[in-house]
């Protein structure tokens, strides 16, 4: 029972992971990927409950037939790679790679989700392939599915009339590494427990209008996920198309822009107190002049104005971590309608603490179809 005047409830210490693939072989990239979780298992003392990497998080994206057959020899070291950080995280982990059908040889472009103790779980294949993975790669046979995943997650106890976000900390290289006191007062008031948590998992592209040529109020995703509690979306979201002019590629990343054309494609679920969360690991770097944007985030979309409890904008590998209360919001959550139209765009001031920590920010979801995005 909630003490008086308080509410308990379940919350998540999610993880999301930012590589860049182009800076390195495949072992180079798991060994920099590695020096981060380290410095996570340290941090979070037993906490994290889930952590999620990007699509083809760990080698070149860009592929042809042959290309695909040599990097679908690399899923055994990634998903060894993976198991080891789920065991030393006592966590759920989601990994993007390139994976063979061992019975047809067919190949996918595929998501597989692990249990804490390295078990697969879950293989995801992308529905709504880039016209980059046609090249190689088949549709899922399955589509979009919910499952259930059994979540580590804090039993944590709030005052009435208290905040339920909590400050997001980044685990990275150089001096961007910090580690948020609140959330470190929240680890040690909690107990950690398991519950069934629905999840719809998501590569890049299936965020998008089928091959581009569905209607834009199809919004395939997001009704496909009314009911889950976390979207888990692994991406190699870019800035320009690869036809597109050198100058066009070369321009900087905006990522408003970018958080705000993820919302608007799950605009069917804005404002429900019951809609999920929208966990996303995406990559960085440059591959054949192609901009991968980074902006690994944890966005609520339990309110109308979403808030994003944590993003990545510096551009640069890292972890970014954060707390997901989970359940419908309480009646009495604050909502953000009434300021939506003002706070458009705001979180362009991400970077002013210099720390690439942003705690929270809102996102106004605008009207209408936003400018069309590039994607993979």
């Amino acid at each position: 029972m909630a003490p008086p005047g308080g509410s308990t409830r379940d919350v998540l210490h999610v993880a999301v992971l930012q590589t860049d693939p182009t800076a390195g072989s495949t072992a180079q990239n798991l060994a920099r990927a590695s020096a981060l979780v380290d410095r996570l298992v340290a941090q979070a003392r037993g906490t994290v409950g889930l952590l999620v990497a990007p699509e083809i998080g760990f080698g070149r994206y860009i592929l042809d037939a042959e290309g695909a057959r040599a990097a679908a020899q690399d899923e055994g070291q990634i998903l060894a790679w993976a198991g080891t950080v789920a065991r030393a995280l006592g966590c759920h982990v989601c990994v993007g790679h390139v994976r063979a059908d061992a019975r047809t040889g067919e190949m996918y472009n595929s998501q597989t989700t692990l249990n804490d103790r390295g078990e697969r779980i879950v293989v995801y294949d992308k529905t709504h392939l880039y016209f980059v993975d046609e090249k190689w790669a088949v549709e899922s046979k399955t589509g979009f599915a919910q499952t259930s995943l059994s979540l580590k997650v804090m039993r944590t106890t709030t005052e009435r009339g208290g905040d339920d976000d909590a400050a997001a900390t980044t685990t990275g290289r150089g001096d961007d590494t910090k580690r948020s006191d609140d959330a470190k007062k929240s680890n040690d008031a909690s107990t950690t427990r398991r519950v069934a948590v629905a999840v719809t998992n998501a590569i890049c592209m299936d965020i998008n209008p089928y091959r581009f040529e569905a209607p834009w109020h199809a919004h395939e995703l997001a009704r496909a996920a009314a009911g889950s509690d976390l979207i888990v979306f692994s991406s190699a979201w870019t800035s320009a198309h690869p036809d597109d002019p050198s100058e066009t590629k070369a321009a900087p990343v905006d990522p408003s822009q970018v958080l705000s054309y993820w919302v608007a494609r799950l605009e069917p679920l804005l404002g429900a107190r019951d809609a999920p969360v929208f966990v996303c690991a995406n990559r960085v770097g440059v591959e054949d002049e192609i901009q991968f944007t980074g902006c690994s985030c944890v966005i609520d979309l339990r309110r109308r104005a979403p808030r994003v409890l944590t993003v990545a904008t510096d551009g640069k590998e890292s972890i970014r971590t954060c707390l997901v209360p989970l359940g419908p919001l309480d009646d009495d959550s604050d909502d953000d309608d009434e300021t939506e139209e003002e706070e458009d765009g705001d979180d362009e001031g991400n970077d002013e603490e210099g720390d690439g920590d942003v705690g929270e920010e809102t996102l106004g979801h605008g009207a209408g179809t936003p400018q069309a995005q590039t994607t993979t």
